[in-house]
């Protein structure tokens, strides 16, 4: 019996089996109609697997959740108290910016008082030193 390219002897070798491929003589290969075991694996591949067996109980003791309700054992607090979280969250973070604004218009202001304040002082100064000499 002739051995496939993966080193089994061509019935034995489920990979060819299940591609469908047979060796030619001159060393390359074909490939050919599927026969009963090809179709049978590559079904079995195709199929999901089933659940273990001491699943189906487990879910069989589950109970039902009602879409009428939501998840089961969620109060409805809990979306109400999300909400106002979240609202409180960002009307913290819109105050905090227009405090920072606030804060850098009043930096600005103060600095030109104080330029202005300067230089009227410096200027009344200068004017003054300049008549005595």
């Amino acid at each position: 019996m002739a051995n496939c390219v993966h080193g089994f002897p061509q019935s034995e070798c489920l990979i060819c089996r299940t591609l469908g491929v047979t060796s030619s003589p001159a060393g390359g290969t074909k490939t050919k109609t599927r026969d009963a075991g090809s179709a049978e694996i590559s079904g079995m591949l195709a199929t999901r697997p089933g659940a273990l067996p001491g699943t189906r109980s487990q879910q069989a003791d589950l109970p039902e959740s009602r879409p009428d309700r939501g998840r089961p054992g969620m109060s409805p607090i809990w979306p109400v108290l999300g909400v106002i979280v979240v609202g409180g969250v960002l009307l913290w973070a819109f105050a905090g910016v227009v405090s920072l604004a606030f804060h850098i218009a009043e930096y600005v202001a103060v600095g030109a008082i104080a330029g202005w304040l300067g230089y009227k002082l410096g200027h009344a100064r200068g004017r003054r030193s300049t008549r005595n000499t």
